[in-house]
């Protein structure tokens, strides 16, 4: 009988783990233009002088993508289906427009600063970036954490202004505050100055395609998940 009970009492309980709900899993993500291989040979040769300065900041590569972001945020895993679905066919929106990478930017007072190529905010451009938040909004949750990010690979913690700055982007990044750019690092001033004179470059170029990017840490688009060309 005792032991009736004791096989009763299992299986009850296998039965209560089954039936628990299966804890949805929630990705950072940025939803993104991939410049032109001119753009991005620009891009990645700045960052190369930059990281040369300062060995510490963010490597351009095929893990840390340039990118133009057009939306970050967070979302449950199971949905990126339907996010592939609402973007599609966004891309040939703006396939043919012309995108100008416009001034190296950099806070020339400070000693060291965070360097970017600044992007001209062009009408396709600002229109792409509302049609995409109004498409993927639906899906858009602020409940993520560092586990919704590409881990660094030398197992430091994910950083917390990454694990906010996601939630943040709709509100305070996006619509008439959206500042289109390519990151590049963080060096000191005086070699941006001579980045500046000497390597940058202003040019037009095209966007190769919208993509979705699992985040990385800082910002850094580092995994593929979608992309339309």
């Amino acid at each position: 009988m005792k032991k009736y009970i004791f096989l009763s009492a299992f299986a009850l309980g296998l039965g209560f783990f089954s039936c628990t709900p299966k804890k949805e899993k929630i990705i950072a993500i940025d939803v993104l233009l991939t410049p032109s291989e001119e753009m991005r040979s620009q891009a990645i040769q700045l960052n190369k002088l930059i990281k040369q300065n300062n060995p510490e900041t963010i490597k351009l590569d095929k893990n840390h993508v340039p990118h133009i972001t057009l939306l970050q945020c967070f979302i449950n895993e199971k949905d990126l289906p339907k996010v592939n679905e609402a973007l599609k066919g966004l891309y040939k929106t703006i396939a043919q427009d012309s995108l100008k990478a416009e001034s190296l930017f950099y806070y020339e007072d400070k000693e060291e600063s965070f360097a970017m190529v600044r992007l001209k905010k062009t009408s396709p451009l600002l229109e792409i970036h509302k049609n995409v938040i109004e498409l993927v909004k639906p899906y858009i949750v602020n409940n993520g954490s560092e586990e919704s990010f590409v881990q660094n690979p030398d197992g430091s913690p994910i950083s917390e202004s990454s694990v906010a700055y996601v939630p943040d982007f709709l509100e305070k990044y996006s619509y008439e505050n959206f500042d289109p750019h390519i990151s590049l690092g963080v060096a000191q001033r005086i070699l941006l100055d001579s980045l500046n004179l000497h390597v940058f470059k202003p040019i037009q170029f095209k966007a190769t395609s919208i993509s979705v990017y699992q985040l990385g840490d800082h910002g850094t688009a580092q995994k593929l998940l979608l992309k339309s060309e």
